[in-house]
C-alpha cells in the first residue's frame, strides 16, 4: 500500500506541476456542450441529460488517451521511464497510481460539464443519479485504459500521438456518444452496441436517466474488456522483454 501511495503522490504532483494539460483534456467536451447540447437540446430535459452523460464519457475517453496513451509513449522514450519500471513493486503499484489519478480527472472533469448542463439546460438529476453517473464514468476507465496501455505500448511511441488524438472521437461516434441514445435505426445505432463505448455509455444513461441498458452491448463491454485487459498484458511484456532483456 505504501508503494501505491508513494505511486499515486507521484502521479498528482505531476498533473498539478501542469495544470494546462488539464484545461486543455476539457476542450472538446465542454465545446460540444455549448455548441451541440446546449443550442439543440437543451430544451429536451431527458435528452439534455443523457447528452450530458455523453460529453462526460467523451471526456474519459480523451483523459485516458492522453495519460495512458500519450503518458506511456512519452516514458518509453525518456531514461527515467525506464528507470522506473526497474523500481520494486512490479507494475502493478503504477497501474494503480494511474487508474486512481484517471478517476479524479474524470471526476473533476466532469463537474464543468454539469455545470453547463444546469445552467443552460433543462437537464434533471438528483444527487443521488449524478454520483451513480460519476460511478459509472469512473467505472469506464478500466475498458478505456486498458486500449489505450495496449496501444501505448504495442506502438511506435511517435506514432501513438497520432493515434490517441483521433481514437476518442472514432469511439465517440461509433459508440453513439453523438446521436440520440434512444435511436433504433441508421448505422450507428447497428454498429454501437459492439463497440465498449456503447456499454459504458448505457451505464451512465441509467445511472442518471429513464434508460434501460441493452444486454447485448453490457455483454460486448465485458467481452471487450478482457481482451483489451490480455493485449494490455501482452503488450506491457513484450516492451518489457525489448527494454530489459
Amino acid at each position: 500500500m505504501n508503494t501505491i501511495a508513494a505511486y499515486t503522490k507521484f502521479e498528482i504532483l505531476g498533473a498539478i506541476r501542469i495544470p494546462m494539460v488539464f484545461v486543455a483534456l476539457l476542450f472538446l467536451p465542454t465545446v460540444g456542450m455549448l455548441l451541440f447540447v446546449v443550442p439543440a437540446l437543451g430544451d429536451d430535459p431527458v435528452a439534455a441529460t443523457l447528452s450530458t452523460g455523453s460529453m462526460c464519457l467523451f471526456t474519459v475517453l480523451i483523459i485516458c488517451s492522453a495519460q495512458y496513451g500519450l503518458g506511456i509513449a512519452d516514458a518509453r522514450m525518456k531514461p527515467w521511464g525506464g528507470y522506473v519500471r526497474t523500481l520494486p513493486g512490479g507494475p502493478l503499484p503504477k497501474m494503480v497510481s494511474m487508474i486512481v489519478m484517471s478517476s479524479v480527472f474524470v471526476v473533476a472533469g466532469s463537474i464543468p460539464l454539469i455545470g453547463i448542463a444546469v445552467l443552460g439546460t433543462e437537464a434533471t438529476a438528483s444527487l443521488l443519479d449524478i454520483v451513480l453517473g460519476l460511478g459509472a464514468l469512473v467505472l469506464a476507465v478500466v475498458p478505456f485504459s486498458l486500449l489505450m496501455l495496449a496501444i501505448g505500448y504495442a506502438v511506435n511511441p511517435y506514432l501513438v500521438s497520432v493515434i490517441t488524438s483521433i481514437a476518442p472521437i472514432i469511439l465517440a461516434y461509433l459508440g453513439g456518444l453523438f446521436t440520440d441514445p434512444n435511436s433504433t435505426g441508421g448505422f450507428t445505432a447497428n454498429v454501437s452496441p459492439f463497440i465498449p463505448t456503447r456499454g459504458s455509455a448505457e451505464l451512465v444513461w441509467a445511472a442518471i436517466g429513464d434508460y434501460t441498458p441493452n444486454p447485448l452491448s453490457m455483454v460486448m463491454l465485458g467481452v471487450w474488456t478482457v481482451v483489451l485487459a490480455f493485449l494490455a498484458y501482452r503488450a506491457y511484456r513484450s516492451d518489457e522483454g525489448k527494454r530489459f532483456r
